[in-house]
């Protein structure tokens, strides 16, 4: 690869964590030839040496790289079990303001939601406060603004906007009886300095962010997120990333959905403590005991011989972290030729294939998926839960009550 390149995709990542591999190269060229074209510079040498010297430009760059890609009430869900929590807290006489932090916001279609979603339960102001931060300075601007064109009301039901804006010549004004109850402030996810000044939230929405990192960036976001929140504090994730933390400190949370996790109410071991004992006659403890990140409790499994992996388990995982690494359509090309092939049909494979589909934005081929894992295994779990998502966000509320009844069962056998 081209030096300058290099350092060019090395400052990235440095700085905000990117996996280069998760942004396509047009993107990523169109970017840097903006930026060149801006300060008049001919070569990518002159102008990797004019970023490593520039951390205004470093930010101007990452302005450019950065796309939001949000919407109001994206997915129904996570809002339905904000106003829940809310309602819990104050019935249980726990601290208010509840505490509530998007991150990243984006353009501010997230936090507001939140506000609107709370609104419009009978929840006073009062009883919440809501943290917007995000990298983007652009996006921040646009969020205070709070002028929104038809792309930002993409949810089945938009009743909402009647209720919340203004419509005007720029676009639809968001009222400020929404506006002013979020607090926007801008930083960086992997600066523990800046998330420890932000202090501790109740909830925390961190979604469609991780798909984009390194490993290594993913590591410090699950850190400073466990610090952000409360104990027994949820976290709503997006729905290409659940997969990634399976081996975190946080755990499933009881609602019924795989994209939201709590924080332990009991004492979690980071990965910056000091490393565990060995046994005393000196074997270290078996993996389950060394999983310092653990999810839900399991009841102990008597030691068995190993099993060796077989190969389709080898694909499957290299599939499943490429969708996890945001490369999608390279996972969906391998997913439809592993079911093309010989292989015995999965449901685990066609969930895989589901969940990307609906991240790319194909909901109804997702739909069609998750059902053809149904049908091969009535008790997956993930796929009653997707499918309870997706039912929600169409507005066909009875069967996502259905779906979520199934899954629950599958839970409480479990």
């Amino acid at each position: 690869m081209d030096p300058a390149r290099q350092h060019i995709i090395d400052r990235l990542e440095q700085s905000i964590g990117l996996n280069i591999e998760t942004v396509s190269s047009s993107t990523f060229e169109r970017a840097i030839q903006r930026r060149m074209e801006a300060l008049g510079v001919d070569d990518m040498v002159g102008y990797a040496r004019l970023l490593a010297g520039s951390a205004e430009e470093l930010d101007r760059l990452i302005e450019e790289v950065v796309i939001p890609e949000t919407w109001f009430f994206r997915h129904q869900e996570p809002f339905e079990i904000l106003v829940d929590l809310v309602r819990t807290a104050k019935m249980q006489n726990q601290p208010l303001p509840f505490r509530i932090l998007s991150l990243p916001c984006s353009t501010g279609e997230e936090p507001y939601s939140a506000v609107m979603a709370l609104l419009l339960a009978g929840i006073p102001p009062t009883h919440f406060e809501v943290t917007g931060a995000d990298i983007s300075e652009r996006a921040l601007e646009i969020a205070a603004r709070g002028i929104y064109g038809n792309n930002s009301f993409r949810s089945p039901d938009i009743s909402f906007r009647d209720v919340f804006f203004a419509r005007t010549d720029k676009g639809y004004l968001l009222r400020d009886q929404v506006r002013s109850l979020v607090r926007f402030c801008r930083g960086n996810i992997l600066d523990t300095g800046f998330t420890d000044r932000l202090g501790v939230f109740n909830v925390i929405f961190c979604r469609n962010i991780l798909i984009y990192l390194s490993r290594e960036a993913q590591e410090k976001v699950f850190t400073n997120l466990f610090h952000l929140l409360v104990p027994g504090g949820t976290l709503f994730t997006g729905h290409a990333e659940a997969n990634l933390f399976l081996n975190t400190p946080f755990s499933r949370s009881p609602d019924v959905s795989s994209f939201a996790f709590r924080r332990p109410t009991q004492k979690t071991r980071l990965p910056a403590d000091p490393p565990p004992p060995r046994q005393q006659d000196g074997q270290p403890f078996t993996a389950i005991q060394l999983n310092t990140w653990p999810g839900p409790a399991k009841k102990p499994v008597p030691a068995q011989k190993p099993v060796p992996a077989r190969p389709e388990d080898d694909s499957f995982d290299q599939v499943m972290h490429l969708a996890d690494t945001g490369r999608l359509a390279e996972a969906a090309a391998l997913c439809e030729q592993h079911m093309a092939g010989p292989n015995d049909p999965s449901a685990r494979w066609y969930y895989l294939l589901g969940v990307i589909r609906d991240s790319q934005g194909q909901p109804e081929e997702a739909v069609r998926l998750l059902r053809k894992a149904l049908y091969l295994d009535p008790q997956h779990e993930e796929s009653l839960v997707l499918l309870a998502l997706l039912a929600e966000q169409a507005g066909d509320h009875d069967r996502a009550r259905h779906y979520r009844r199934r899954a629950r069962k599958v839970l409480e056998r479990g």
